[in-house]
């Protein structure tokens, strides 16, 4: 169909000003994204990724680590939980499974082996490129039991670095006897491997905090308290052996009571020096104003022990009086026993999480929002969106030093998980490679 224009003086005008208020529209819409697309070149692909949402979703677990690079290979895992589809307790009769993949230079995904779980674990790779697992293996056959109740298990892939990812030797870390033993290791572990091949895994047990550790090659795991009697359960800990002894932040995650929200108003932190561990509050909100009605203030986001030496933490509060979903993120770090806080600048969006990465002696942060992704250099630099695929309740995971990673390696691994139970059984999850050379662009 043809369409007439007529050509009158008022005609035009009105014509004018239409198409001035849609360009003035345009301006304004794109002005509600305040922060420029980086020019960094990214690679990004979609990856396989769990069936169900939930807490043995591969996405769960974000003080884990679930992805580590050894030169030109990448490793990385997947919570298959098809299981859940009829009966939602991933028990031992009823078990999710870990899978294990392998992506060498630019060559596709490799599914390896599988074994049997109830939540995500930790990846990590040690100095000779050997792959590691550590795994909760559910032991309680109990129709109705969630899969909490279970053993800790150490898996590794002596094969790996020719391509063999199927065939694997396996120890027991932590074990139960599936019937009377309750609790004996908790779901949200946390795990590192240092330098040395030092390989510590840590989690809180009954208002304790617990650490089980060994050589890669020793024939036995030690355990230590890091904190007993500490009045609440702190879970979720990040894990870095450090080039003194090791490093735990965990935040407070205690019981109130049936269908009421767990507590997080404590961040502690835990440290081994010198052969002895000592623990204080990294913030502590119980007292605040905030606290009697939102139970949920604290939270923590990332470790890291930098070129320094320095102990290197980010933790959240939500202390927005209108906004309980509106994080401030505070950036500590330690010196001796001191520590020094920074607030960190967040994007114009609500931010969720923020990871850090050390390259070449320059920390940069990698934050989240619900479906974007940025970067900074710096504590005071300036936020660029990254130029990923969109996905929704993004959960970022790094390759990162406490999992193995070298801090030579070339580039940057990054996994962007869903964490939106909307998106499922169709979620998207994808792998995001960054060359370390793209950040002179900052």
């Amino acid at each position: 169909m043809e369409t007439k224009i007529i050509k009158t003086g008022k005609s035009v005008n009105m014509i004018f000003a239409n198409c001035v208020l849609v360009m003035l529209a345009l301006l304004l819409i794109g002005g509600c994204e305040k922060i420029e697309v980086s020019s960094i070149s990214v690679f990004s692909e979609q990856i396989p990724g769990s069936k169900n949402h939930g807490p043995n979703g591969t996405w769960w677990g974000y003080n884990q680590s679930k992805i580590v690079r050894y030169g030109s290979t990448v490793y990385m895992y997947v919570i298959e939980n098809e299981n859940i589809d009829n009966n939602p307790n991933p028990n031992a009769t009823n078990p999710s499974k870990i899978a294990i993949y392998r992506k060498d230079g630019e060559g596709g995904w490799q599914k390896g082996a599988s074994v049997n779980t109830s939540r995500p674990g930790n990846i990590l790779i040690d100095s000779e490129g050997i792959v590691h697992l550590i795994v909760f293996e559910p032991t309680y056959t109990l129709p109705t039991e969630n899969g909490s109740y279970g053993r800790l298990k150490h898996y590794w892939f002596p094969n790996c670095k020719t391509g063999d990812i199927t065939s694997f030797q396996q120890e027991v870390i932590v074990d139960n006897d599936g019937f009377s033993q309750g609790e004996t290791v908790n779901i949200r572990v946390g795990a590192s491997i240092g330098a040395d091949d030092l390989i510590a895994v840590s989690y809180g047990l009954n208002k304790s905090h617990i650490v089980r550790y060994k050589e890669k090659n020793g024939i036995k795991w030690w355990q230590e308290s890091a904190g007993t009697a500490l009045g609440s359960d702190y879970y979720y800990p990040y894990v870095v052996v450090t080039d003194f002894g090791i490093s735990i932040l965990a935040v407070q995650d205690d019981w109130v009571g049936p269908n009421l929200p767990n507590l997080y108003q404590k961040s502690r932190y835990f440290e081994k020096r010198s052969g002895s561990w000592t623990s204080s509050d990294i913030i502590n909100l119980q007292t605040h104003s905030l606290a009697q009605t939102r139970p949920q203030l604290v939270d923590n986001s990332d470790i890291y022990q930098d070129a320094g030496k320095l102990i290197n933490t980010i933790y959240l509060t939500k202390l927005n009086p209108s906004d309980k979903w509106l994080n401030s993120f505070i950036y500590a770090t330690r010196s001796g026993n001191a520590w020094t806080n920074q607030t960190l600048t967040t994007t114009d969006e609500k931010t969720n999480w923020v990871r850090m990465i050390e390259v070449g002696g320059q920390m940069y942060y990698i934050c989240t929002t619900w479906d974007k992704v940025y970067i900074k250099k710096g504590v005071s630099g300036e936020y660029q969106r990254l130029s990923v695929p969109k996905i929704e309740g993004i959960y970022p995971y790094l390759a990162a030093p406490r999992s193995g990673t070298k801090p030579s390696e070339s580039y940057i691994d990054l996994l962007l998980l869903c964490g939106s139970s909307d998106s499922y059984p169709n979620a998207k999850n994808y792998y995001v490679r960054i060359a370390k050379s793209e950040l002179a662009k900052l």
